[in-house]
């Protein structure tokens, strides 16, 4: 049989933070979670994560895959970086529900047009 789902993986520094999205995207249909390989990465970055722009350019040297960032207070800098480095797709920890993560998923992946670009102050 084959397997039609968008795979994911979900990089985090927060275990809990990224044990909580693993779960939130298990639940969704057409998405599979995997470690490695995934056709749409998502990266989950905490206000008290140090080197957010580190970890962004980690993440997309490491891989073609398409890069979704979840953050929960980005400051300007952050937020740049997020772009520079190719993020397809930011949701905002505070605006996301299963729908919207499932959409921004499909979003990263191209098969469903983007939500429009993030009010910057709300991300902050």
């Amino acid at each position: 049989m084959l397997d039609d789902r968008i795979t994911v993986s979900v990089h985090a520094t927060d275990e809990v933070g990224r044990a909580r999205l693993v779960r939130g995207l298990r639940t969704l249909p057409g998405l599979r979670v995997v470690r490695n390989g995934a056709a749409v990465q998502i990266l989950l970055l905490g206000r008290h994560d140090r080197d957010a722009a580190g970890e962004l350019r980690r993440r997309s040297a490491g891989s073609w895959a398409p890069l979704l960032v979840v953050a929960d207070g980005l400051g300007d800098a952050e937020l740049m970086a997020v772009w520079e480095y190719g993020a397809r797709t930011v949701l905002p920890m505070h605006r996301v529900t299963p729908r919207r993560l499932g959409r921004a998923v499909h979003a990263a992946a191209g098969c469903c047009p983007p939500e429009p670009l993030p009010d910057l102050g709300a991300l902050v």
